[in-house]
């Protein structure tokens, strides 16, 4: 069965299984586990890192319950702590692999722009104070979107096969005392969308022109690296998939 997960990161070491750390994975490996009465195994779409927040991850996992999908999604989320919800499920014709036939990833990056932190968002939002450029990040980011070479704005240890992406969406959306800033691309390396972030912040700071994105990206960080953002503020919007699994875990609700 595949599955459509919601979680809020904060207490979590992120998706992948740790042997002495909370991880979603394993919070859900060991629901299915007590509904299934075996052990199960899940495989997850995205590694989200500690802190990271997700609405529409998708994992999959072997079951033989005879429950239809509403029902088995009601009786996972019995069992799960409550900062993890499945939002959908659905039977698989044949084994998925949720890394497998991706289309697209699209995250959302949010910014508290209050003069004082808001609490009811802090766990989900950074907090970054002060007048932001806004249009001029938006500028700035619009200069590495398509096809690049983004090893520049990845960070050590992710072990991709390949380091070139293509970014089709980079929007900055200002809100009443609050911005969001939405990526999607054909995939991510590790921490791209958070180094991304930190990079246009020295922009909408007016610290860096409207070319440093573009610079780094052609030539390489500058000497102190870029400041990468923090996980509190990152979210998972959700994935699409085509054929033979088809599959938009963006339009879930």
């Amino acid at each position: 069965m595949r599955f459509v997960v919601a979680y809020e990161g904060t207490r979590y070491s992120g998706w992948q299984r740790q042997p002495n750390a909370p991880s979603v994975q394993g919070a859900l490996e060991a629901a299915l586990s007590r509904l299934e009465a075996r052990a199960v195994g899940a495989l997850g779409a995205s590694r989200t890192d500690a802190g990271v927040h997700a609405l529409g991850q998708v994992a999959w996992a072997e079951t033989h319950r005879p429950l239809d999908p509403q029902r088995y999604r009601s009786a996972l989320n019995a069992l799960l702590p409550e900062d993890i919800r499945v939002r959908g499920c659905d039977l698989t014709e044949g084994r998925f692999l949720p890394l497998q036939g991706v289309l697209e990833k699209t995250y959302v990056y949010r910014l508290d722009l209050g003069a004082a932190p808001d609490p009811r968002t802090r766990r989900f939002a950074l907090h970054q104070p002060g007048d932001l450029d806004l249009a001029a990040m938006e500028r700035a980011l619009g200069g590495v979107l398509g096809r690049h070479d983004f090893r520049h704005f990845a960070s050590a240890g992710g072990g991709a096969r390949t380091t070139e992406r293509t970014l089709r969406e980079a929007e900055v959306r200002p809100g009443d005392g609050s911005a969001e800033l939405r990526f999607t691309a054909n995939g991510f390396l590790y921490h791209m969308v958070r180094n991304l972030v930190g990079a246009a912040l020295r922009v909408g700071e007016g610290r860096e022109d409207e070319g440093f994105l573009q610079r780094i990206l052609e030539g390489g960080p500058p000497p102190a690296g870029i400041k990468l953002a923090p996980a509190c503020g990152l979210t998972l919007l959700g994935i699409a998939y085509g054929p033979p699994f088809p599959l938009d875990s963006r339009q879930v609700r």
